[in-house]
């Protein structure tokens, strides 16, 4: 099988990973030939922790030079219109679906923003937000993907959702129609209902759209969506540019304005 050769960085880093693995044994046996007052072997081992000293600083400013030339190709490819697309396949095979373009992704409910000036990548939903400097593809795509993996494979409460829900369309129902009963099977818009879930601003902020898009996803994958004696129905968006849009956990995209709640199965 044929070696994959190094690059001059590697060569320096396997190199001085090298150089003090032998310090740090010269120096242990250092001190072990002290406290034993072994004269013989102190000499020794001091003459080889001290040979190689001077070998590392003798070859140090290469060794510099060669490290800071690779990290500032590294930061030239970062800032090259080659990056998004590493990032892209970084990514894809980690499973995260990005959407949007460099420097600002999606993928519900997270948002992933790219600050290459200021030396941070940013993850967040809502106003929760981690900041890291990894800026290698695939190092980065791996961290984000655990973030990614735990918030998607976690248990979905679709009753305490569905109450919620139900909650707000009641409220928001009966403002729009003014009247004081709920006119069941009537659509109200999901935007309606979501502004109401959010009245306040810190609430707006821990339960951000992207979220509550998030959440009607995963409800919407539920083949009957009901709670008590009340039925659920998302109703499609008639135009293709307008509604929230809802992808499933099988990347299937949909787009949804409205909710309308059946009571008693009345669907007249």
């Amino acid at each position: 099988m044929e070696s994959t050769a190094k690059s001059p960085d590697q060569m320096v880093i396997t190199e001085v990973n090298a150089t003090l693995k032998r310090l740090l044994k010269h120096w242990e046996n250092v001190k072990k030939a002290q406290q034993s007052w072994d004269f013989k072997s102190s000499d020794q081992v001091l003459t080889a922790f001290t040979e190689d000293i001077e070998r590392l600083v003798q070859s140090w400013p290469e060794s510099e030079q060669i490290l800071r030339t690779a990290i500032a190709q590294d930061q030239a490819f970062v800032l090259s219109a080659d990056y998004p697309s590493a990032i892209a396949a970084a990514f894809a095979a980690v499973d995260v679906p990005l959407q949007g373009e460099f420097p600002t992704y999606e993928f519900p409910p997270f948002k992933l923003t790219f600050s290459p000036e200021n030396g941070y990548v940013r993850l967040s939903i809502g106003r929760q937000s981690q900041q890291t400097r990894l800026f290698a593809p695939d190092g980065l795509a791996a961290w984000v993907a655990v973030q990614y993996k735990q918030v998607v494979n976690s248990s979905f409460n679709a009753d305490r959702f569905c109450r919620d829900l139900l909650s707000a369309y009641e409220i928001v129902n009966r403002l729009a129609l003014k009247q004081p009963e709920v006119a069941w099977g009537h659509p109200v818009p999901l935007k309606d209902i979501y502004k109401l879930l959010t009245l306040k601003q810190s609430a707006r902020q821990d339960y951000p759209e992207s979220l509550f898009i998030y959440d009607l996803a995963r409800l919407k994958e539920q083949f009957d969506i009901s709670y008590h004696q009340y039925r659920f129905e998302l109703v499609p968006s008639r135009n293709a540019a307008k509604g929230l849009l809802l992808r499933d956990s099988k990347g299937q995209e949909s787009r949804v304005d409205a909710l309308i709640i059946y009571a008693n199965d009345d669907t007249d």
